[in-house]
């Protein structure tokens, strides 16, 4: 351009640097680099670069930027100024607001209580004259019952009989109030010639009560509750409404139907009925009579509910009177007659219809609490009303004194409870009559005496009177079973439950230990004692000569299985109820305890027993041995036999020990009993082949036993008789080797751990033991019997220190 100044910037750089350029939101200074060289770039020789140009322009861009930037900071500076000027006046209006508000908040409480000063005066000025009014109008009603009195001294009644037949209900009830008042008056007044006008106004009160009892009864037959409620309304001013409440409800048909349907014994129509004194059957429903009463109170009080709340003045007091009507003479009349029904069938039906009653009636009164009921004020109750309401303040307290005294009869102190223990009591007796016939019976062909004969007496006693030899029994009927047991326990279990239902609470603990103390003597004495009882004599008659019968070891199991159901419910049901009383407690599981531990003594004692008759049996049966057995003559037979006749027997009872004891126990018990019975089979047949010569041939016959009897005892699967056994078997090994061996046999095995002085008997026995020279090959010709007699007595010092104590165990027991 001619006459431009090289040295001036680019209009479009110039237009760069303006602060308008930087206050955009995309500004980048590579951006802002490249636009200012741009129009540079597009003179510059491509060929040859001049740094000049973009040194010139970027040193006026940097002063232009300089000069921007004070511009920026001067401008900066002045609106600080200017803002903090504002915030500072700002600052200033915000005191003078605050002193302001503050002004305006002291003038609204100056002004509050001035206000409350004259409503405090406007209150105290309103009751001054609320009182002048009350006086001037107790002095006009003065007035005017003094002119009502003395119209009533001469005689004169009818300005009164006016306003209560001229003024519609208004007058009548304004009337009625005068009445009232004036009849106060002539009670408390004494002067002269009171009594003629107080004679008067009685007998104008009982006429003016009557008309008004006249029209309530015939608005009540017509339905009409406005006039009912202005005649209650009337009634409640005059007398309490005492007269109305008692018409209105002694002439409900409710009560009239009801009383002759209960009178006439229209009850007890359960199809179940004839189920209540079944022990095996569960409790029936509630007698369906009762249920269908109790269903008609219901609809009957909540529809009378609505009738009593729209007509009377005072709803709650006349529902509590009609309640107690409803529960004294309907409810109490059905109750009667349904339970000396059931007393007169069974002591367990009457215990069943009491707890079904009690448990229905709790549930009508529960219905009956949730009436609505609303008390009206400004009611003047009169005085049996006001006696009504210091007893029962409250529908609810009413229903619960009403349920109270339906039920007291019945459970107050022990009556409920005493009558629980017969129940159990005839139950079990009669439950129980053939199984106590069936030992008693058992025990008379053995013992008589005192005792036998009071145990006859009783069970002749629970049997109705008939002869024990009159009542037919079975082996059956004296079994123990687990399902009677069962069935006792359901008895003792509904009779809990109904004392939980029907005691007090603080009794519970009391009550359950009666009734546990009943079981205890039932399925303890009468059942589980009995049975063992005759288990341990029938035990103690058994000859070894014969097979003994294994049934005590049934016997045994079942008591087991019994006492182990009495402990779960002794757990579950009895000891947290007892569980309130330290002392009940203490007691029940005491004498629980107790009782286990001696049924559990006698089944230890029953099993002892059933092994020593075992072992009797096993020892009379080997005592049938031979002495030709082990010194057989004809070679040929003795390898064609298995084994000797008496081990055959020995075997096969042995086989069938464990198949019955099998079945009876169990665990433990069951090694316990096959241990002791092993331990001493195998003592006895130590001693058992000390007694017999035993030829070369006759070791194989014995032998061949030891062997039958080791594979026998394997069954019993207890690795302490196998060892035993095993070192039998090795045993049996002295009477077959060659002389010349027994060294070596008897340093192998079980035999190295015994003394040889020890085993000489059996050396001895061989009837080679001289001929041979086992002798002097042993050298212990002088020490045969010292040797015989120490091995007897430390054997049996053994065995008896591996003896177990046989314990048949039922438990834990807390």
């Amino acid at each position: 351009m001619p006459g431009a100044n090289p040295y001036d910037l680019d209009p479009e750089v110039r237009a760069l640097l303006k602060i308008e350029t930087f206050q955009q939101g995309k500004f980048t200074t590579r951006e802002f680099v490249e636009n200012i060289s741009k129009n540079i770039l597009k003179r510059a020789n491509p060929k040859e670069f001049d740094p000049k140009p973009f040194i010139r322009t970027f040193e006026r861009s940097i002063d232009e930027l300089l000069k921007l930037r004070e511009s920026v900071k001067k401008e900066s500076k002045d609106l600080e100024a200017s803002v903090q000027l504002i915030e500072t006046g700002h600052r200033k209006k915000l005191v003078e607001l605050k002193t302001t508000f503050e002004d305006v908040v002291n003038s609204f409480e100056t002004l509050e209580t001035r206000i409350n000063e004259v409503g405090n005066t406007a209150i105290r000025i309103g009751e001054q004259l609320e009182t002048i009014d009350k006086q001037r109008s107790r002095a006009s009603e003065s007035k005017e019952l003094i002119e009502y009195f003395m119209a009533f001294n001469r005689g004169d009644i009818s300005q009164l009989e006016y306003l209560r037949t001229q003024n519609g209900k208004e007058g009548q009830f304004k009337a009625a109030t005068i009445s009232r008042r004036l009849n106060a008056i002539a009670k408390e007044v004494d002067i002269p010639g009171g009594e003629v006008a107080r004679s008067r106004i009685e007998k104008y009160c009982e006429v003016l009560e009557k008309e008004l009892l006249e029209e309530f009864d015939k608005a009540y037959r017509q339905k009409d509750k406005e006039t009912m409620k202005h005649c209650a309304k009337t009634l409640q001013e005059f007398n309490g409404c005492e007269s109305c409440i008692k018409l209105y409800v002694n002439q409900h048909q409710f009560f009239i139907t009801k009383v002759n349907l209960s009178q006439a014994n229209e009850f007890l129509t359960s199809p179940s009925w004839n189920d209540l004194p079944n022990p095996q059957v569960p409790p029936p429903a509630v007698d369906q009579g009762l249920v269908e009463l109790y269903k008609e109170i219901r609809a009957t009080v909540k529809q009378e509910a609505e009738i009593i709340n729209a007509v009377f003045p005072n709803p709650i007091n006349v529902m509590q009177v009609f309640l107690q009507r409803i529960f004294a003479q309907l409810v109490q009349t059905y109750i009667e007659s349904l339970l000396t029904h059931a007393e007169n069938d069974s002591t367990l039906a009457y215990l069943r219809s009491l707890a079904s009653v009690y448990t229905a009636t709790t549930e009508l009164v529960d219905d009956l609490k949730g009436l609505d009921m609303r008390q009206k004020r400004n009611v003047a109750p009169s005085k049996m009303v006001e006696e009504g309401s210091r007893k029962s303040n409250t529908i609810a307290e009413l229903l619960d004194q009403c349920i109270e005294d339906l039920f007291v009869p019945y459970t107050e102190g022990d009556r409920y409870i005493e009558k629980e223990k017969k129940s159990l009591s005839e139950l079990y007796s009669s439950l129980l009559l053939q199984f106590n016939a069936y030992h008693i019976q058992q025990q008379s062909r053995a013992q008589a005496g005192g005792l036998f004969q009071r145990a006859v007496n009783q069970i002749t006693n629970q049997s109705g009177g008939r002869d024990i030899a009159d009542i037919v029994t079975t082996e059956e009927d004296g079994s123990l079973s687990v399902s009677t047991a069962m069935l006792i326990l359901k008895i003792h279990v509904e009779a809990i439950r109904r004392s939980v239902k029907l005691s007090p609470p603080s009794e519970l603990p009391k009550f359950t230990s009666a009734l546990f103390h009943v079981l205890l003597d039932s399925i303890g004495k009468q059942y589980v004692d009995t049975a063992l009882d005759t288990c341990l004599d029938q035990i103690t008659a058994m000859d070894s000569k014969y097979e003994p019968d294994f049934k005590p070891f049934r016997v045994i199991k079942i008591a087991k299985d019994i006492i182990h159901l009495a402990q779960n419910h002794f757990q579950m049901a009895i000891l947290p109820l007892a569980s309130p009383s330290l002392t009940i407690h203490r007691d029940l599981t005491s004498d629980k305890n107790r009782f286990m531990m001696g049924v559990e003594n006698k089944m230890n004692s029953a099993v002892q027993k059933m092994i020593d008759v075992i072992i009797a049996r096993l020892s009379y049966l080997l005592s049938r041995q031979k002495k030709v057995d082990f010194k057989p003559k004809d070679e040929d037979d003795i390898i064609a036999s298995l084994a000797t006749t008496p081990c055959n027997n020995c075997v096969e009872y042995l086989k069938k020990i464990h198949s019955s004891i099998s079945q009876c126990l169990d665990g433990k018990n069951l090694e316990y009993v096959l241990i002791e019975i092993g331990i001493t089979f195998h003592s006895i047949l130590l001693d058992h082949f000390k007694k017999f010569q035993v030829s070369a041939a006759g070791g194989l016959v014995l032998t061949k036993d030891i062997a039958k009897y080791q594979e026998t005892v394997a069954l019993f699967k207890i690795p302490q008789l196998d060892d035993r056994f095993e070192m039998l078997r090795q045993l049996g090994n002295l009477f077959i080797v060659k002389p010349e061996i027994l060294k070596s046999v008897l340093n192998e095995g079980h035999l190295v751990k015994i003394d040889v002085k020890y085993l000489l008997p059996y050396l001895q026995a061989r009837t080679d033991f001289r001929s041979a020279g086992i002798d002097a090959l042993l050298g212990t010709t002088a020490e045969i019997g010292s040797g015989e007699r120490n091995f007897n007595e430390k054997a049996r010092a053994r065995l008896a220190a591996m003896g177990l104590n046989i314990h048949i165990g039922l438990g834990d027991m807390p």
